[in-house]
């Protein structure tokens, strides 16, 4: 073998390695990319259900009434009446995050307690018991719970008057 046909060989190794390498590059940032997409799609699934429960207790007087009105607020957005022994399950299981949010909305006057913790403290309350709950769900029905409010996302063409 020549010289210059040893070089070929070795540019053709080349050019085969740097192929390689940037079909992995591919496949690891799509993957890379599909994770991304999830994460940001549940942490708005988050953000909403909280929101709606907020939104569900935040006028109540008491536990008894912010657990029934965030109870109802969390079947809705999950998409279900409630009627099943397994949707009620979750429901009950989600309820301490219920009263968290409950308890964390409500006007430091109101709580007449000085004992119970400052806002932070609070918020970390219901991350931790959202995020229970979430471990909870995995293990108990090998799915994450945030797919359960998946949304089909209608395109609609945008029409200017």
């Amino acid at each position: 073998m020549t010289a210059f046909a040893t070089y070929l060989v070795e540019l053709e190794r080349t050019a085969r390695a740097a192929s390689i390498a940037e079909e992995e590059f591919r496949r690891d940032a799509a993957v890379r990319a599909e994770e991304l997409k999830t994460e940001r799609a549940f942490a708005f699934r988050r953000l909403n259900l909280l929101r709606a429960i907020g939104r569900a207790v935040a006028a109540c007087e008491d536990e008894d009434q912010a657990g029934e009105l965030g109870c109802a607020a969390f079947l809705r957005e999950v998409g279900w009446s409630g009627d099943t022994p397994p949707q009620r399950e979750v429901a009950e299981r989600f309820s301490p995050i219920v009263m968290a949010v409950w308890k964390a909305g409500r006007r430091e006057e109101e709580r007449g307690d000085a004992r119970e913790p400052p806002g932070e403290a609070k918020s970390e309350e219901i991350r931790a018991a959202l995020s229970s709950f979430e471990a909870w769900y995995l293990e108990t029905r090998k799915v994450r719970f945030l797919h359960l409010i998946e949304r089909e996302v209608i395109e609609l063409p945008l029409v200017e008057t």
